[in-house]
């Protein structure tokens, strides 16, 4: 409930007015007059002031500026025996949030207030939300940048000494390779944390290029067969004619790709399948994904989209992205959905419960070429970590 200061000149009206907002559970203080309220509410913060347009030591709008200028996060409802559209207007453009006109009965009074307090609160949450989202976001950007260096060392390093392999036993060789897988998954979490950066902020910047869809599948399924060598899957290229080259970013593609094929092994338990696609239709590049998996429920479809949503329950969460029901940090589709949308196109999701999940992407088949020359060269690094990846001039 909220602390609220009645200001009345009139004793019958001010102790009415009182009485019937502490019943409804409000902290009520009272003044006669101007200087009273202003003494007031210079020890007291309140939300709401409800103020007598007439005072005996003051007029109506040099009250409301008076009464604003000591608690600018105050708000004033007006009162007034003699209201006009002017007098209102000019009340409303001095600071005052509402008005009622005396006399008003009990439940205009009670609905007034209500209405005020309740903006007042949803402003205030507002508010909270909007400082948590920037919070959030600095935090993002710190983290992504923060890790990117360190990260680049270790792996470099950690390459090297892979190279020159021959120095190591196996046992050592082994080590060296788990590190280096896990130097690689948090290296996709640093790229996929700053794609989602630069999507909100409106910055993802697209290389594009002539790029051959079912050649990007047949790579990406290659890499992924060897994480996922110790689950009985059936991951496989649907059959069909090479698609036309498509206009794109093709290391952002393939993140994106890559996201949603690791989504589909954590989703399929050991026995199901796993089938990757690409065709044409109506015009528009397709590129989709099908698994065999547990599905999605209609309730979360909605929200799988968002940064951060994980439909699984986190208290089972695991580090594993080939793993069954495996981990995520809830970025992958929100990803996806990002390197999409920047490339004009859009996501379709076809999901039922214990029947498997359908995600499609479709691309326009010309995007124009507005290809950044500056580039950072270390997205190229982050996004090509196979031996493999394509490189560019």
């Amino acid at each position: 409930m909220a602390r609220i200061l009645v200001v009345d000149d009139d004793g019958i009206i001010r102790g009415v007015t009182s009485r019937i907002l502490e019943n409804e559970g409000h902290q009520i203080d009272e003044a006669p007059g101007l200087s009273e309220a202003l003494e007031k509410i210079k020890q007291t913060e309140f939300a709401l002031a409800l103020l007598d347009l007439r005072l005996p030591d003051s007029n109506g709008m040099q009250s409301i500026a008076l009464l604003k200028e000591l608690r600018p996060q105050m708000d004033v409802i007006v009162m007034t025996g003699y209201g006009t559209l002017d007098s209102v207007i000019e009340a409303m453009r001095a600071g005052a949030v509402d008005f009622l006109l005396k006399p008003c009965s009990a439940q205009q009074l009670r609905d007034t207030t209500k209405k005020v307090i309740s903006k007042r609160e949803i402003s205030q949450e507002n508010k909270i939300l909007r400082a948590l989202n920037e919070m959030k976001d600095k935090f993002l950007t710190l983290v992504s940048h923060e890790l990117r260096t360190p990260l680049t060392i270790i792996y470099g390093y950690l390459s090297i000494m892979q190279r020159q392999g021959a120095t190591l036993d196996k046992e050592q060789q082994e080590l060296l390779g788990i590190v280096l897988k896990s130097t690689r998954q948090l290296i996709s979490i640093v790229n996929n944390i700053q794609t989602i950066t630069q999507a909100e902020a409106g910055e993802i910047k697209l290389h594009l290029q002539p790029v051959l869809p079912r050649k990007l599948i047949s790579d990406a399924l290659t890499e992924m067969k060897a994480s996922i060598a110790d689950r009985n899957l059936e991951m496989s290229l649907a059959e069909g004619e090479e698609s036309p080259a498509i206009n794109a970013d093709s290391i952002r593609l393939r993140q994106a790709l890559m996201e949603l094929i690791q989504n589909a092994i954590r989703a399929t338990p050991d026995g199901g399948t796993i089938t990757v696609g690409a065709g044409v239709h109506d015009g528009k590049a397709l590129l989709w994904v099908r698994d065999t998996g547990i599905g999605i429920p209609l309730a979360e479809q909605g929200k799988i989209f968002e940064p951060f949503y994980e439909v699984a329950n986190v208290e089972q969460h695991g580090s594993s992205n080939s793993r069954f029901q495996g981990g995520g940090i809830g970025l992958g589709l929100s990803l996806v959905k990002a390197v999409v949308e920047a490339h004009h196109g859009s996501v379709r999701l076809e999901s039922e419960p214990n029947c498997g999940t359908l995600i499609e992407i479709s691309l326009p088949m010309d995007l124009e070429n507005k290809a950044d020359a500056t580039l950072l060269e270390q997205m190229r690094l982050f996004a090509g970590l196979a031996k493999d990846a394509p490189s560019r001039p």
